[in-house]
């Protein structure tokens, strides 16, 4: 199968939702089959995943590539064999695209806590600038997991043309509103440590038992009641090698997501996927975000999952999703 990564430096500087101007932005991406006219599908990655998304896994508990090897690959509802799927990195990701990690070209340092605060709307059109950059001008499906399905949600809303279908794992058009009070609070818990230094710390260094203490109530969200000492070495690896300023940036654009306002603008068929015990996405706040698209006159579509499974099956069950999927898919084809 042909895979190749890249990234795209946008030709303009971006429009932030809170203010101001993003220049020199950039994008890494992932992309995997052959490309022919009119065969492009999107994937978008969840919170803390890279664009890898179908590997290799990393070597270690902290395990960000390889998510997608059930969503993506011949034989799979993203089969490339017919299609070319891309996964872009996601504005604010720390694994190639522009993040508080990236070097400011004109102070020579991490932009650490100076980048500027991103939203789910900024993420969405920074995918948008890229893929108009890639002369991509239709996408045959959009497809996003937890923080990336409410881009995929706010992409097919800013640009209603773009998607000839939407299909949405784990996310509705809000978080629930303990998960964004507690996720909303990151950044706050991050300065309160003394290694934080107002975000100006040196690379590799920072809040680490913070962040692992912040990672591991995450994983409990994502994971439900699971092997506790797993999550725990995965927290503890997360901490290790992810930023504490880019943590924050995420978090903060996950709690603040809401694309309610944008539902009725929305014209391609919707898949909403929920899994029965989803703490970030509970199947309650996925159907009325159904129910929302549905009398906007969007055709949209519910499926969820059994107990027992949470935001973490989505993925790690993702073979129960391909007649769904497939289904789905094939007749927007």
């Amino acid at each position: 199968m042909y895979q190749t990564t890249g990234s795209v430096a946008l030709p303009v500087a971006l429009p932030l939702e809170e203010g101001g101007l993003l220049g020199r932005a950039q994008l890494a991406w992932y992309a995997c089959g052959e490309r022919s006219d009119d065969n492009v599908a999107v994937l978008l990655h969840d919170l803390a995943h890279s664009h890898q998304a179908l590997g290799p896994a990393e070597e270690a508990a902290f395990r960000p590539s390889g998510w997608g090897a059930e969503l993506a690959g011949e034989g799979r509802p993203l089969d490339t064999s017919t299609l070319h799927v891309v996964v872009p990195n996601l504005l604010g990701s720390p694994f190639g695209s522009t993040s508080p990690v990236t070097v400011d070209p004109q102070a020579g340092l991490p932009y650490g806590a100076a980048l500027p605060t991103v939203t789910v709307t900024d993420m969405a059109r920074a995918v948008a600038a890229m893929l108009r950059a890639m002369k991509v001008e239709r996408v045959r499906a959009l497809v996003g997991v937890g923080l990336g399905g409410m881009v995929a949600l706010r992409l097919a809303a800013l640009f209603p043309e773009l998607a000839a279908a939407v299909v949405v794992l784990g996310a509705a058009r809000t978080l629930p509103e303990a998960q964004r009070e507690r996720l909303g609070l990151t950044r706050h818990v991050l300065r309160m440590e003394p290694d934080f230094h107002e975000g100006q710390y040196p690379p590799g260094h920072g809040p680490k038992r913070a962040l692992r203490k912040q990672y591991l109530e995450y994983l409990r969200q994502v994971h439900g009641p699971s092997a506790e000492q797993a999550l725990e070495s995965e927290a503890e690896a997360f901490a290790e090698c992810f930023d504490a300023n880019t943590w924050a940036l995420l978090c903060t654009a996950y709690a603040g997501g809401d694309v309610t306002d944008g539902l009725a603008q929305v014209r391609a068929p919707v898949l909403l996927v929920a899994a029965a015990e989803d703490a970030l996405a509970p199947p309650s706040r996925v159907r009325d975000t159904y129910h929302l698209l549905s009398a906007a006159g969007v055709r949209a579509h519910y499926h969820e999952l059994p107990p027992p499974s949470t935001h973490a099956s989505l993925l790690s069950q993702a073979r129960r999703l391909h007649g769904p999927m497939r289904d789905f898919l094939r007749r927007r084809s």
